[in-house]
């Protein structure tokens, strides 16, 4: 119907606008622009995440958010958009878990207009992005990268890749150097081999839940 042409206008859709569309009435229009209010504050790195940045899925999203040097509390979309147009392909490349084809292809998104003109927009619509609490370097993973490969059977990866956050470590999707351990679990996949050819420590799950409750 034209009410929105892209994400940042659904921010600003009113009450009247959908309760005046066909199969809408003034509970469900409500409804909507409720969940869309809810909405309006979203943690850092799920917001980088859906910027549908190339090459960005949700690990990298952390990482990036955890350079975003700010004590915990609420920004706005342009402080986001003022940080990353500062940073230089080589500076992202600092970036545990960011290579050079992806620190190019986040460099090009924040740099290009039209995806500026787009931020400046969802930051008028009145978006608040939540930056969390800086992790606690006492944590006993602090420091530490992993890799998961394989099925667990103790737990999800998901699970896993929570607690190791929770214990101040990183959990990444892709092996480098700079990897500390690969947890591989049964049938690992090419992870494994690429941490070979790297010298990268690779450990079972028995291993791994030893590092967990030391």
């Amino acid at each position: 119907e034209g009410l929105i042409s892209d994400a940042a206008d659904i921010f600003n859709l009113q009450k009247g606008d959908i309760e005046a569309l066909e199969r809408f009435g003034e509970k469900s229009a409500q409804n909507i622009v409720s969940e869309i209010l809810e909405r309006k504050k979203i943690n850092l790195p799920r917001f980088i995440y859906s910027l549908g940045i190339l090459h960005v899925g949700e690990e990298t999203a952390r990482a990036l958010a955890r350079e975003f040097k700010i004590k915990s509390g609420t920004v706005k979309v342009v402080d986001i958009l003022e940080y990353f147009r500062k940073l230089t392909p080589d500076d992202l490349q600092n970036i545990p878990d960011i290579g050079p084809v992806v620190a190019k292809s986040i460099y090009d998104w924040f740099k290009d207009a039209g995806h500026v003109r787009f931020l400046e927009k969802l930051n008028k619509s009145g978006l608040e992005i939540l930056v969390e609490k800086p992790k606690s370097e006492n944590g006993k993973l602090n420091g530490l990268s992993f890799v998961l490969t394989g099925s667990l059977e103790s737990m999800s990866r998901d699970q896993a890749k929570e607690k190791i956050r929770q214990l101040g470590g990183e959990a990444s999707e892709t092996v480098s150097k700079k990897t500390s351990y690969v947890v591989a679990g049964s049938e690992p996949g090419s992870k494994a081999d690429k941490a070979v050819k790297l010298g990268v420590k690779i450990i079972g799950e028995k291993e791994f839940l030893n590092l967990l409750s030391k």
